[in-house]
């Protein structure tokens, strides 16, 4: 199999590529955010050594590709092109997940971008797999039950990366009766709950690192806010059985914690106990560093995902998420470990334990 992958670099696209290429069977196109092959394949070498400490022959099972979401035609070259008519399926991870981009520009890469992937897609004679990978925050401010069928909600928006993957969402809606697509939508992604391993320390990280080193004493949120929240491993193991499983499944699917989603209240309570202090107090004037302002919205969210169909999917694989009070010691465990990412530790390392000892 031959799988185009955009967002490589990015930490879901990572921890897809790596599960792509440990099969022997599968080759990955990755599409790159670069100037040229040199620089496009120094990208990805960049990703194999974060992921392996020798990558040994699964490097050969990755071709570099230099182009981006955000230029017309992807800004391929006609060779890659031709390259990428060969391909059996695509994953679509490539996005910016920044919540402060001006409105134009989020549209650019992650609706627009999602344009241009599908009509890229549509040239492929072999395609017998999309995957579009979204969000469930296309729910936006929507209080309730948020369903995998529902999108349009009327629903008002935290912030342009919600506004853009609602858009993207539609496009491909528009062209699902074209093109074999599955859209699957994760909620907040957090290090893997058997090593902790993430390169990523946000949304949630943030104020736990912050409490951890005594800087917060009181937040501004809803302690019955809920945090739906889910293993990186989950949302990547999903994405590949998806991409096997051909075209058995359509639609949307929910990539959450669902049953297993928390409270604000809840989460604090897992890190006061984790770290042995007192809960800060609850103010919603309480006043935030500048840094964390984009992720405050996240603490004021009434959204339930219902992920019925996802589970229906994944039935019977072993697939599914947990709840994060079983994995939270080994985020907080590889978080203090990597200093918060200050220290390099490769994904291999991690799932091995090697670095539980160091």
């Amino acid at each position: 199999m031959r799988v185009l992958l955009t967002g490589a670099t990015g930490f879901v696209g990572m921890e897809v590529l790596a599960r792509l290429i440990e099969r022997e069977d599968t080759e990955v196109v990755a599409l790159v955010r670069a100037a040229d092959h040199e620089r496009a394949r120094a990208r990805i070498e960049d990703v194999l050594r974060l992921l392996y400490e020798e990558p040994g022959d699964r490097a050969s099972r990755v071709i570099a590709v230099p182009g981006d979401v955000a230029s017309e035609k992807l800004g391929l070259r006609r060779a890659d092109r031709r390259l990428l008519g060969s391909v059996d399926a695509v994953i679509h991870c490539a996005a910016s997940i920044a919540f402060d981009l001006p409105l134009e520009e989020a549209m650019n890469i992650n609706a627009a971008g999602t344009a241009r992937i599908l009509d890229l897609a549509a040239e492929m004679p072999r395609l017998e797999r999309l995957i579009h990978v979204s969000t469930a925050y296309v729910a936006g401010r929507t209080r309730g039950s948020f369903g995998e069928d529902d999108l349009e909600a009327q629903q008002e928006f935290r912030n342009t990366y919600e506004r853009s993957k609602f858009e993207a969402e539609r496009i491909v809606a528009a062209r699902a009766r074209e093109l074999p697509i599955v859209v699957a939508r994760p909620s907040i992604v957090v290090g893997d709950r058997t090593s902790g391993w993430t390169p990523s320390f946000n949304v949630i990280y943030w104020p736990l690192r912050a409490f951890a080193r005594g800087l917060i004493r009181e937040v501004p949120v809803d302690p019955a806010g809920l945090v739906d929240v889910v293993p990186v491993d989950y949302v990547a193991e999903s994405l590949v059985h998806l991409l096997d499983r051909g075209g058995a499944v359509s639609g949307r699917l929910h990539l959450v914690a669902g049953e297993h989603a928390l409270t604000n209240g809840e989460l604090i309570g897992l890190a006061c106990r984790w770290l042995g202090r007192e809960p800060p107090r609850v103010d919603q004037r309480a006043e935030v560093p500048d840094e964390a302002r984009a992720f405050l919205p996240y603490f004021d969210v009434h959204t339930s995902f219902d992920d019925s169909r996802a589970r229906a999917a994944l039935a019977g694989k072993g697939i599914g998420p947990s709840a994060l009070a079983d994995y939270f010691p080994t985020l907080m465990r590889y978080a203090d470990h990597s200093r918060w990412g200050k220290r390099r530790v490769t994904r291999e390392a991690a799932l091995s334990g090697s670095w539980a000892g160091a």
